[in-house]
């Protein structure tokens, strides 16, 4: 008699159920790690700019954060012609005229697709919010804000 050499079908189905079990685990966790990645990425995207921004503001003497979106980088600004800061596939940063305002709103192949981000500067400092929609996502210093109607 021949000696049989491979798997039962038994231990391959025994096999088939643990990578289920181990995917049934897995797919939630990376699923919440990459909600929280794809709004890190957005507010950190915004943070790199603040300081950009509050030293062309000081330095033009301009009171609108439209003005350095649109201004050269020769003068300090960013130098987008259409008032809209690209950051890939994550999204667009944007102020609306006559604003103190940077605006992030999330690119359609991210997590909360359309849902924004706000960075509001005062005198003083810059305080974040976001979309009430944008939930079970913490980011230090950023929270969320019921949403207003039209945005």
């Amino acid at each position: 008699m021949k000696k049989q050499k491979g798997f039962s079908l038994i231990e391959l189905l025994i096999v088939v159920g643990i990578i289920g079990a181990l995917t049934a685990i897995a797919v939630p966790a990376y699923s919440e790690y990459k909600r929280q990645s794809d709004v890190a990425a957005a507010v950190a995207s915004v943070k790199t700019l603040l300081t950009k921004a509050e030293e062309h503001l000081s330095d033009k003497g301009s009171n609108t954060l439209q003005t350095f979106i649109t201004a050269s980088a020769a003068d300090g600004g960013l130098g987008q012609t259409g008032g809209t800061y690209s950051v890939g596939e994550l999204g667009n940063i944007t102020s609306p005229t006559d604003s103190n305002t940077l605006v992030f709103t999330m690119g359609a192949n991210v997590s909360f697709p359309g849902k924004k981000i706000t960075y509001t500067r005062s005198d003083v400092i810059w305080s974040c919010s976001m979309e009430a929609d944008i939930s079970g996502v913490e980011v230090k210093g950023c929270n969320a804000t019921a949403a207003t109607p039209g945005s």
